[in-house]
C-alpha cells in the first residue's frame, strides 16, 4: 500500500475494538439480500440482489483474506471501518454515484471549527484506492455497471520529503546508545535499511558473520490487534545484503550477550532463534521498539526525532550521497523497482544532479587551463 504514508495509521496503530462491518446491516430484508448473494457467490454466479455498499464490503473483505497478507487486509478494514462505510455504508450499491464519493473526500479534507481533524491528500488517495478495489470488484461480479470511482477527481499532493540524519547526527545517536542492550539492533538498522519488521523478524542462521551477509526471509508485524510472523510482501523483499564489518563485530558482541542471558534465564528461556528477543527470549514488540524505546534513546543523544522508518531513510539517503549507484541502493532496500528508490529519493537525485553540473564546470575549465602538451 504505498504513495505517502507519513500520516495514515500504520497496522500497528489500528484499535483493537475496531468496528465490525457486520453491524451494518440491521433490518431483516438486509440479511436476506446477504443470505441470497452468498449463495450466489459460492455458486459462482453475480449477487440476487441490491446490497448495501457496507454489505458488499463486507462480503469483498472476506475474499481478500485469501489474497492479501494480514497487515494489508487489517489496513483495508480500518480504512472501510473508519472512513467508507459510516458516510456510504447505508447507500444500495445501485445508488452509488461518483457524487457521494466526491463529497465523502470533500468533508474529510475540510477543516471545519469545532470539528473532526480533517486528513491529508495522502490519506485521502489511500481511501480512493481501497473503495476503488472494491468497486471494480463489484464491476467484475455484475452487481454495478460501472465503477463510480472512475469519475472521481482524486486529491493529488507530492510524496513528502523522507526524514532522515545528518551523518555526524547518525554517529552521535550510536555514540549515546553503545551500552544499550539493543544498540545492535540500531547499529544494523542504520547499517542495512532493513525495515523494522525485517530486524524484528532476522534469525541467527539467516546471518552469516563470516561472509558479512544476511538474508531476509521473514518479517514480524502487526495485523490488527495481532502480530503476526510471515514472509516479506513482495520477492523483491526477500533478499541478501552484504553487511560492513562495524556491523559484523557489533553482531557478534550481541550474540555473546544474548548466549549470557540464555545461560542466566535456563529454562525460563525461550529459543526462537531471534537475532532481535527480550531477555527471555521472546519475540519484541514491534510497537514499543518503533515507539517508545526508539524516542528515549533519540531523546538521550540529543537528535532530531525520526520515526524507526527514518533509520531506513537515513541508510539510503547516506549512501546515494555517498556515490553508490541508485540500483544497488535499491536492491539493498528490497524495492520492487528503481523507480520506487528514485521518487523517495528524489531530494538526493537533485543533489546529485547539481554537483554533476558543477563537476562538468570545473573538468572543463581544467582542460582549458591545460598546456597544449598536457591535452595530448
Amino acid at each position: 500500500m504505498s504513495g505517502s504514508h507519513l500520516d495514515r495509521p500504520s497496522p500497528d496503530q489500528i484499535p483493537p475494538d475496531q468496528v465490525s462491518l457486520d453491524q451494518v446491516a440491521p433490518d431483516q430484508s438486509s440479511l436476506d439480500c446477504v443470505a441470497a448473494n452468498r449463495l450466489a457467490l459460492d455458486q459462482g454466479s453475480c449477487y440476487s440482489c441490491d446490497p448495501t455498499v457496507a454489505q458488499f464490503l463486507d462480503e469483498w473483505m472476506k475474499t481478500k483474506t485469501m489474497t492479501l497478507s494480514p497487515t494489508t487486509v487489517a489496513w483495508y478494514g480500518y480504512v472501510i471501518a473508519k472512513h467508507i462505510a459510516p458516510e456510504l455504508g447505508q447507500l444500495r450499491m445501485s445508488q452509488l454515484k461518483p457524487v457521494h464519493i466526491q463529497r465523502l473526500y470533500a468533508a474529510k479534507l475540510q477543516q471545519v471549527p469545532g470539528g473532526p481533524t480533517p486528513i491529508s491528500r495522502s490519506t485521502a488517495r489511500c481511501i480512493h484506492r481501497v473503495l476503488h478495489a472494491a468497486m471494480s470488484s463489484a464491476v467484475r461480479l455484475q452487481v454495478i455497471e460501472r465503477n463510480p470511482c472512475d469519475a472521481v477527481e482524486v486529491p493529488k499532493g507530492r510524496r513528502p520529503q523522507p526524514r532522515y540524519w545528518r551523518p555526524e547526527e547518525a554517529a552521535r545517536f550510536l555514540n549515546a546508545a553503545r551500552n544499550d542492550r539493543l544498540f545492535a539492533l540500531f547499529h544494523l538498522a542504520l547499517g542495512s535499511g532493513l525495515r523494522r519488521g525485517e530486524l524484528l523478524g532476522l534469525r541467527w542462521t539467516d546471518v552469516d558473520l563470516d561472509r558479512q551477509t544476511l538474508t531476509v526471509s521473514q518479517v514480524r508485524v502487526r495485523a490488527g490487534d495481532e502480530v503476526v510472523t510471515k514472509e516479506p510482501k513482495t520477492p523483491g523483499s526477500l533478499r541478501s545484503i552484504a553487511l560492513s564489518p562495524d556491523v559484523c563485530e557489533t553482531l557478534r558482541r550481541h550474540r555473546e550477550a544474548q548466549s549470557r542471558e540464555k545461560l542466566l534465564m535456563e529454562e525460563a528461556y525461550e529459543d526462537h532463534g531471534l537475532v532481535f528477543a527480550a531477555v527471555d527470549g521472546r519475540p519484541l514488540n514491534p510497537d514499543y521498539i518503533g515507539c517508545q524505546y526508539f524516542r528515549r534513546l533519540i531523546s538521550l543523544a540529543g537528535v532530531p526525532e525520526i520515526n524507526f522508518h527514518g533509520l531506513r531513510h537515513t541508510h539510503a539517503t547516506l549512501l546515494a550521497l555517498g556515490g553508490v549507484p541508485l540500483k544497488t541502493v535499491s536492491a539493498r532496500l528490497g524495492h520492487s523497482s528503481v523507480k520506487i528508490t528514485g521518487d523517495i529519493y528524489s531530494h538526493v537525485l537533485d543533489r546529485m544532479d547539481r554537483s554533476a553540473a558543477l563537476k562538468f564546470d570545473a573538468i572543463l575549465s581544467k582542460a582549458r587551463d591545460a598546456s597544449p602538451g598536457e591535452l595530448e
